[in-house]
C-alpha cells in the first residue's frame, strides 16, 4: 500500500502541473454550481449544502463532492463521495461519479475545506469552472476568489456576496 504522504506529494505535484496548464475558460454560463467540501465534521457545515436554494437556482445544477465519507448525510442529498483510496498512485480519479463531476462545466465552483486536504484540492484544480471560490489558505493559488474567514456562517455570507457581485458583472 502507498502511504499517505507519498499520495499527498505526487498529489501536489499534479495539481502544480494542472494549474500551468491553460486554464478553462468559458464566458459561456451554465448555470451549474459544484461544492466541494471536508465530510469531517458534516453537520457545521450543513448550511453550504443548500446554497443552491440562496443562489436561486435548481437542485439539478447544483452538484456536492464529500471529501471523505460523512458520519451522518441526509438522505435527501445527492452528494458524490470521494474517499483517498479512489485515487490512484498517479492522481487518477478512478470513481466514475467524481470522472463525471470533472466533465461538468460550471458557472462557479465553491470549495470549503482544509488545507491538508490534497485530494480536495487535486480536484479542485481539475474542475472546469468560470469562477473557484475558496476557503484559505489556498496553498497552491487555485481559487479566483479566496475567502479569509475560519467561520462557516461568515464564509457562506462571503460566498453568496460574491456570487452575486459576479452575475451582475456578467
Amino acid at each position: 500500500m502507498i502511504s499517505g504522504k507519498l499520495k499527498n506529494i505526487i498529489c501536489s505535484n499534479r495539481i502544480k502541473r494542472h494549474l500551468r496548464k491553460e486554464a478553462f475558460s468559458s464566458n459561456r454560463n451554465s448555470g451549474k454550481i459544484g461544492l466541494i467540501i471536508d465530510a469531517e465534521n458534516f453537520q457545521s457545515k450543513r448550511g453550504l449544502t443548500d446554497l443552491y436554494k440562496l443562489i436561486g437556482i435548481k437542485k439539478e445544477s447544483f452538484k456536492i463532492v464529500f471529501c471523505g465519507i460523512p458520519a451522518e448525510m441526509a438522505d435527501e442529498l445527492n452528494a458524490d463521495i470521494l474517499i483517498p483510496r479512489e485515487v490512484s498512485i498517479s492522481g487518477k480519479f478512478k470513481a466514475e461519479a467524481i470522472r463525471n463531476f470533472l466533465q461538468e462545466d460550471f458557472s462557479f465552483l465553491i470549495c470549503y475545506f482544509s488545507e491538508k486536504n490534497k485530494i480536495g484540492s487535486l480536484l479542485a484544480a481539475e474542475a472546469n469552472a468560470n469562477v473557484k471560490i475558496g476557503n484559505s489558505p489556498d496553498e497552491y493559488e487555485i481559487y479566483d476568489v479566496e475567502v479569509q474567514t475560519k467561520g462557516i456562517d461568515v464564509f457562506q455570507e462571503e460566498v453568496l456576496k460574491y456570487i452575486e457581485i459576479l452575475k451582475k458583472n456578467n
